[in-house]
């Protein structure tokens, strides 16, 4: 391992071990963020050698893995909660963080911001038209990463039939429920469904498989179809004809961003 990523992962290792007087149920779920933000890291790390990312774009990469939740932990202990609606833009906190603590001193000012930059806009509905190419594709090397292990922790959380109940990855919505027609319309549409519109957890489930639409590189959609996650997702679903519709169109689409 490189210098520098050993000693980032030692730092985050810190931070989060920083906190005390957690809950059991704030401990079990700093351990979810934890080793959800290496896993993201690893992520970027493996999607930015697929893309032959220079060394600094490879660092920035690593970096903005690691760090792209480092507000979740605060957000936790404040708010008890991951729902951004009810507390805060962790995405927004998390740059404050890093800002705070110095913590990308040693990457130089021009990397800081792209770093800065992929973590604000990661869990943003859409990307703004402002960056220029470079943070583009950080941003949406970030957004893939991200979405890659989200997918993988919830679909594992689905398929576990004597899973015990997790609220924060269900939002603390009503169980089960029937597509809500304005999230309906957003997926049918081809667009991403906004956490606003969702109701219920049948709803979180449709927003997840409308994540499609915001993948960018065709090593995540091969990633995607070798680990069944959109069918995962699907096969957690009651069957009705609207879900069957949109799961087909869902799968359409992503089977057609593996041909180009």
């Amino acid at each position: 391992m490189e210098d520098w990523m050993k000693n980032a992962n030692e730092f985050f290792e810190s931070y989060v071990d920083s906190f005390t007087g957690l809950t059991s149920g704030q401990q079990e779920n700093f351990k979810i963020k934890k080793e959800h933000s290496f896993r993201v890291a690893e992520n970027a790390n493996q999607l930015g050698k697929m893309m032959n990312l220079s060394a600094d774009d490879w660092k920035v990469a690593y970096f903005s893995g690691l760090y792209h939740d480092i507000g979740r932990f605060d957000q936790l202990v404040n708010y008890n909660s991951f729902n951004d609606t009810v507390s805060l833009d962790h995405a927004e906190y998390s740059v404050k963080v890093l800002k705070e603590k110095d913590v990308l001193n040693d990457l130089g000012s021009e990397l800081q911001e792209l770093v800065y930059f992929a973590i604000h806009y990661h869990n943003k509905l859409q990307l703004p038209k402002k960056g220029n190419d470079r943070e583009m594709m950080h941003a949406r090397l970030l957004r893939d990463a991200d979405k890659l292990d989200i997918l993988k922790v919830i679909t594992d959380y689905y398929s576990d039939k004597n899973k015990k109940p997790n609220h924060t990855l269900t939002w603390d919505l009503p169980a089960g429920g029937t597509v809500s027609q304005p999230v309906a319309k957003e997926i049918l549409a081809g667009k991403l469904v906004s956490k606003e519109k969702v109701k219920n957890e049948t709803d979180v489930k449709i927003m997840q498989l409308s994540w499609v639409y915001d993948l960018n590189f065709k090593p995540t959609f091969e990633f995607i179809f070798q680990s069944r996650f959109f069918e995962k997702i699907y096969n957690s679903l009651s069957k009705t004809d609207l879900v069957i519709e949109i799961y087909r169109k869902v799968k359409v689409y992503a089977e057609n961003k593996l041909l180009e």
